[in-house]
Order: structure tokens, then sequence, then C-alpha cells
């Protein structure tokens, strides 16, 4: 396994948040049209993981005063 510079992580984690969005995008244009509430569970448990892989990925800064 190959070790990621913290720009590399970045972009990585941006991508994850971008897909995540689109999928969110998607699922609310969908919900709007008809109601597959199994293929919008499936959707929220994509968009979730994405989310989560992208934190894991590059995780937020966290301040010391939080």
């Amino acid at each position: 396994m190959i070790e990621l510079t913290k720009k590399e992580r970045e972009q990585v984690a941006e991508i994850l948040k971008r897909r995540a969005n689109e999928i969110a995008g998607y699922q609310s244009d969908l919900r709007n049209k008809q109601d597959l509430a199994s293929v919008d569970f499936a959707l929220e448990r994509e968009i979730k993981r994405l989310r989560n892989l992208a934190d894991k990925v590059n995780p937020p800064d966290t301040d010391e005063y939080d």
C-alpha cells in the first residue's frame, strides 16, 4: 500500500464529497418523481459511506478549543 501525501488525501476527500453531493441531488430528484423507498435507502447509505470515507482519508482539522 502506498502512502498518500496530504494534498493527495485532500483531493481524494474532495472527490468523494463531490460524488456524495451528486448522489444526494439525484436522490432529491428521485423523491420528487416517485416513491422508491429501497432505492432511496440505498442512496442514503452510499452518501453516508462516501462522506465517512472522505473524512477517514482526510480528517477534518480539529481545534483544541472546540
